[in-house]
């Protein structure tokens, strides 16, 4: 139960960045929005991690390739993607390709830790796709064949290519790195790692806005899109592994529907109430472990 309120946690906190990332696409460019998060991140998680800095710091000397990696894949890339993915593709489009994340997942767990899909996992999968197909297609399935992809979609679809890469990463996590320890080190290189992209795009007159969508977006990506729910996230994948924690961020296009319903103005329809129950008992049934059979 822990580790299934951690990977929901995560769920909801990224589900807020992607409804945030849509709505002020034209006013905050992608890389100064994900340079300024790591940042701010980085801030707050130095405090919580200052007693263990140095001994962190040498089991990430010790893997840098591998933290360095875990960095560039989720802080610095996806982030960066989605972002860009958000400027041109509208956010339907965007909840879509998003549901398809667990296979990306699941698939790369395959290819690199052998780890075998079960029945229960692939039957929950299709439940919780249905679910969110529902919720997508606003109750009228028909209305999915009326989508059309373009290079948002694209951006979309590479990003949660890479967010399978570093979900699987995770399970080297090296041994005596703490929690805290693995996403300070984690935003510092992320943000160092994007930072020529945003000098460049400062150099191109885009900056951040100090104004309160852009003080806003960068306090709502660093604290929560960034601290809690990447520490959320490691903290379900280190309990349960990355092929059953991945099934929650099924979730997320669930969780967008809901935010955008309180903060984007859009109102709550039934195909919500329908959608959001089997969605979630998609997720339930596919992380949760069989009952014993009695033997006598």
């Amino acid at each position: 139960m822990i580790a299934a309120a951690l990977a929901a946690t995560a769920s909801l906190c990224w589900a807020g960045n992607w409804v945030l990332g849509r709505a002020i696409r034209a006013d905050v460019p992608p890389f100064g929005l994900t340079f300024w998060r790591w940042a701010l991140a980085a801030v707050i998680l130095l405090p919580f991690g200052w007693s263990r800095l140095r001994a962190d710091w040498a089991v990430v000397r010790a893997h840098l390739p591998l933290v360095a990696g875990m960095a560039l894949l989720s802080a610095a890339m996806f982030q960066s993607m989605t972002y860009i993915g958000l400027h041109s593709t509208e956010a339907i489009n965007a909840l879509l390709v998003s549901a398809t994340m667990p296979v990306f997942i699941v698939i790369i767990a395959f290819v690199v830790l052998r780890e075998r899909v079960t029945a229960r996992q692939a039957v929950g999968i299709g439940v919780s796709f249905c679910g969110v197909a529902f919720i997508i297609a606003r109750g009228d399935p028909g209305r999915l064949l009326d989508l059309h992809f373009n290079v948002g979609d694209a951006w979309i679809l590479a990003a949660l290519v890479v967010w399978g890469l570093y979900s699987v990463l995770l399970k080297f996590k090296p041994a005596g790195l703490s929690a805290v320890g693995l996403t300070f080190f984690i935003a510092v290189m992320g943000a160092g790692f994007i930072l020529p992209l945003h000098l460049w795009e400062v150099a191109r007159g885009l900056t951040v806005p100090l104004t309160a969508a852009g003080i806003g977006s960068v306090l709502y990506t660093g604290i929560f899109a960034s601290v809690v729910a990447l520490l959320s996230y490691n903290a379900a994948v280190a309990r349960i592994g990355p092929s059953r924690s991945v099934f929650f961020l099924h979730l997320m296009p669930v969780f967008g529907a809901g935010l955008a319903v309180v903060f984007l103005g859009e109102r709550l329809e039934a195909f919500h109430l329908i959608g959001f129950p089997i969605a979630l008992g998609g997720v339930l049934f596919a992380t949760s472990s069989p009952p014993a059979v009695a033997r006598g």
